[in-house]
């Protein structure tokens, strides 16, 4: 690498464009500063765009008019009306799905035979549509609350089973010989050594997956019926309500973004307790 190269290298690292080490890119104590310019600009061109006429409001409203909407469903109390019955599936359906793919993460990292077993169902897991499971779901289950939760899970299911596979598996196999060295059992070694070290990996897909259960829980309302906000998007799209139908969407959005927020702020403070990085 010539000195020029060198330099520009530096320059593109230092801008936060481009650095040649990824771990030198996490998130900065200012990094909110350029998330929130980036979404001005996107507003403040969907803005002018409407304003000026070239887009039909019918196809994309003014986002004063969708702001004004969501406005009006929090006063009124509709908003939390809706998001209520969504919210409560999708945080049942993340819990299912943690209660269910980290153990059988953790079976399949120790057990080549169940491995084999369990790795095609989990792989067919995510090629079968939503749509499909869904009615299979009022077939076994009925209406309500629990199927739709259930199909959250099965969408959040994947991403957590991977991440801790790939956690467990990407392991210094040395720490944990030393443990076995020491006569730590089992359990001992899963609790103290294995799950610390995976925890980053194991937690980022359990930020995912409680993500995605938003998904689920709307999926399920379009499909199988229900009461939330999934409801309130066939209600406003029947209507050729276009206003109404972004702030649906934009109270989607606010609500995963929430999730996604919590989740990571709690991801953060259980690795650095596991880790041993507070007292």
């Amino acid at each position: 690498m010539t000195i020029e190269e060198r330099r520009r290298a530096r320059t593109l690292a230092h801008l936060g464009l481009w650095s040649a080490y990824p771990a030198r890119t996490r998130p900065a104590a200012g990094r909110w500063k350029t998330s929130l310019a980036s979404f001005a600009v996107v507003f403040l061109l969907w803005w002018a765009a409407t304003a000026s006429g070239v887009i039909d409001p019918l196809y994309l409203p003014n986002p004063v008019d969708v702001a004004s909407r969501m406005w009006l469903q929090l006063t009124t109390g509709i908003a939390w009306h809706y998001m209520a019955p969504t919210l409560a599936a999708a945080l049942l359906g993340a819990a299912i799905a943690i209660a269910v793919a980290i153990p059988l993460g953790v079976v399949i990292t120790h057990s080549r035979v169940l491995a084999a077993v369990a790795e095609p169902f989990v792989a067919v897991s995510q090629t079968i549509p939503l749509v499909a499971i869904a009615p299979l779901l009022v077939l076994w289950i009925g209406y309500g609350t629990v199927p739709i939760a259930v199909l959250c899970a099965v969408i959040a299911f994947f991403p957590m089973v991977t991440t801790t596979v790939v956690g467990m598996r990407s392991l210094d196999m040395r720490v944990v010989e030393n443990a076995l060295l020491d006569g730590a059992t089992g359990w001992q070694r899963l609790w103290h050594i294995e799950g610390p070290m995976a925890a980053p990996a194991i937690l980022a897909g359990v930020r995912g997956g409680v993500v995605l259960t938003m998904t689920g829980a709307v999926v399920g309302e379009l499909v199988m019926g229900g009461a939330g906000l999934g409801t309130l998007l066939t209600l406003t799209r029947e209507a050729a309500d276009t206003a109404g139908l972004f702030a649906v969407v934009a109270w989607i959005s606010l609500i995963a973004l929430t999730l996604h927020a919590l989740v990571h702020a709690l991801e953060r403070a259980a690795v650095a307790r596991l880790q041993g990085e507070t007292i």
